[in-house]
């Protein structure tokens, strides 16, 4: 099994160029946000076409985050193209302006990339070489980041979702805030926050949504979309998921595995996924869960979920993945079983350390 394990030191890093402020204030108030916003004005009003892109497997905050970036740059006349290596999952397809997300961009080059919530250049898939050709990158995001891309960085860990970042942002350059930007924004915020249900929760996320909700935001449609409506062959497959899953450690850690024939039976798609692994967590003994899928023979994608400070972050890290604290996600190439293997016993040792 073709997998690389980290050692801690590799995984340290120095800090971004440009770091972001925690929350301290009312968001409803004026933002200090000035070195920040200086220096995405200065970035963008040199511009002439732009190529906005974001992380593989994307998700809302991903998606809705680009998007919104994408409305932005319309506003102030500016060429944009927005990538990514996979398309807009069938939960996200309700996206203002979804139909713009292509896998290979029009325009052969751009003068800026901008990138959204990513840790790693290596996450971008088939749409990095793209942005090599890029005179200026900015990336944006609140992982801890794995390297340095970018000329400009604006990276806040704190934050809950990129999108909080650029609701911030946004706000602090005076950018108007229309019902579709409104709509992309807040459906990264609720994504990344559960719905407002997990740790990342704060008052800025909170006064965020409000604020967007005020400008047009329809968090009815972003709740129904992402959180109420499911395939039938997704509700199948969560089902197989919780039948077969094992516990470990006295049942604090929980995980379950779905092969490229379980996928098969259900007539599922990896993306069909999507929520499985909390529900593992749900379970009132359960510290630390873990879901494993083989989308493809030879690959294994596993998301990492836990409580309190519980860091699952760390051991995707040793992987070559990453994340938060406790939801983080890693890619080996492999089998099932010896990916089960190496990773139960990493996060058994996470768990007897915490």
């Amino acid at each position: 099994m073709a997998v690389r394990l980290l050692s801690r030191q590799e995984t340290t890093l120095t800090e971004p160029t440009v770091v972001t402020s925690p929350y301290s204030g009312d968001i409803t108030a004026a933002l200090p946000f000035r070195a920040e916003s200086d220096a995405w004005l200065n970035e963008v009003k040199h511009a002439g076409s732009v190529l906005i892109g974001t992380h593989l497997n994307p998700d809302g905050d991903a998606l809705g985050s680009a998007l919104a970036v994408s409305f932005y740059l319309d506003g102030l006349g500016i060429r944009n193209e927005v990538i990514c290596h996979h398309p807009a999952p069938k939960n996200l397809r309700f996206l203002p302006g979804v139909s713009r997300i292509r896998q290979i961009p029009v325009e052969e080059k751009h003068d800026l990339g901008i990138i959204l919530d990513l840790d790693s250049s290596e996450r971008l898939g088939d749409a990095a070489p793209y942005f090599q050709g890029c005179q200026r990158i900015i990336v944006v995001d609140h992982h801890i980041p794995h390297e340095k891309p970018g000329d400009v960085r604006i990276i806040d860990t704190g934050s809950a979702a990129t999108a909080v970042i650029l609701t911030r942002l946004l706000r602090a350059i005076g950018a108007p805030f229309t019902p579709e930007i409104s709509t992309c924004l807040l459906t990264g915020i609720v994504t990344d926050t559960g719905s407002f249900r997990y740790r990342n929760t704060n008052p800025e996320s909170l006064a965020a949504a409000s604020f967007l909700l005020e400008h047009g935001g329809d968090i009815n449609l972003v709740s129904e979309e992402i959180f109420q409506s499911k395939p039938l062959a997704s509700q199948r497959l969560l089902g197989h998921v919780l039948e077969t899953m094992q516990l470990e450690a006295n049942g604090q850690i929980a995980w379950s595995a779905v092969s490229l024939a379980d996928f098969e039976w259900a007539q599922a798609k990896d993306e069909d996924t999507e929520g499985f692994v909390n529900e593992l967590l749900f379970i009132e003994t359960v510290r630390i869960a873990t879901l494993l899928r083989e989308p493809k023979p030879g690959k294994v994608r596993a998301s990492l979920r836990s409580r309190a400070d519980i860091d699952v972050a760390a051991v995707a890290r040793l992987f070559g993945g990453g994340g938060h604290r406790n939801a983080a996600g890693c890619t080996f190439d492999g089998t099932l079983e010896e990916v089960e293997q190496i990773l139960i016993r990493e996060l058994k040792l996470c768990l007897a350390s915490s």
